[in-house]
């Protein structure tokens, strides 16, 4: 028993390092690439794989939010150039759907249901509309542009210059993004290291005869330490998760 603890209070002594740097970069997670990089589709994470999705979608969600501003400024330049909207919404769908990203799919799949929308006689604004109830990840970028359109249809204004303002906010958010996991990357890490660090000291201790396990469980004030640590331990993950959410939620999408 106290070979196996001693073993267990090595191997937390070894992983408090990994800890307190990121974990590897957080259990193998990229960090967002710089702006204008474009990423690498064959080692993009499947949409089909809720485990990964949720961490993706806070490291990589500043490449998501560029890729958006990408397609609005593709659109405003295909209306310069004297395309139709519905038209530019058509080739938009084409060209996306040569990606293979969870946004390229999303990209496509909206600009598609929009020229739908259009062939089956309704506008264009009411399939961008369409398609955000059902795609609630994005239904801000959506949302927006769909208003951009019945702005422009009922003022007359240049629907162009229109998307690159929306195109210009939303490459802002991507920086603003960036900008917050680095900023958040210390206390992540801290976070992490609290985590584990009431096993690392007792690991510890049990290695150098102290034996903490069994002042915690056999001793009357041991136990009511025991209980009062656990407690704190919830509260600090509890606390600091919900802290790190708060700040999160700061950012627009």
């Amino acid at each position: 028993m106290s070979a196996a603890l001693a073993a267990l209070a090595v191997l937390l002594a070894g992983a408090a390092p990994w800890l307190w740097l990121g974990g590897g970069n957080a259990g193998g997670r990229r960090l967002p690439r710089p702006p204008g990089r474009p990423g690498n589709q064959a080692h993009e994470a499947p949409a089909n794989r809720p485990s990964r999705r949720t961490r993706r979608d806070r490291t990589d969600h500043a490449s998501d939010t560029e890729e958006y501003a990408k397609f609005l400024r593709q659109l405003a330049a295909l209306l310069r150039a004297g395309t139709a909207p519905a038209a530019a919404f058509g080739l938009l769908a084409e060209l996306w759907a040569r990606g293979s990203t969870r946004t390229a799919n999303d990209l496509c799949s909206g600009a598609s249901r929009a020229l739908a929308q259009v062939h089956t006689g309704g506008t264009l604004q009411q399939g961008l509309a369409a398609h955000a109830a059902t795609h609630p990840g994005n239904r801000r970028l959506w949302t927006r542009l769909a208003w951009c359109l019945a702005i422009c249809e009922e003022s007359g204004a240049a629907l162009a210059e229109l998307l690159d303002t929306l195109a210009e906010d939303a490459e802002s958010a991507a920086d603003m993004h960036r900008a917050l996991h680095s900023a958040l990357a210390g206390p992540r890490a801290t976070s992490r290291l609290l985590t584990f660090l009431p096993g690392i000291g007792l690991g510890l201790g049990q290695l150098l005869g102290i034996n903490p396990l069994s002042v915690l469980t056999t001793h009357p004030a041991g136990r009511i330490a025991l209980v009062a640590g656990a407690c704190l331990w919830l509260g600090n993950r509890f606390w600091c998760g919900r802290m790190l959410r708060a700040i999160g939620n700061k950012v627009p999408s």
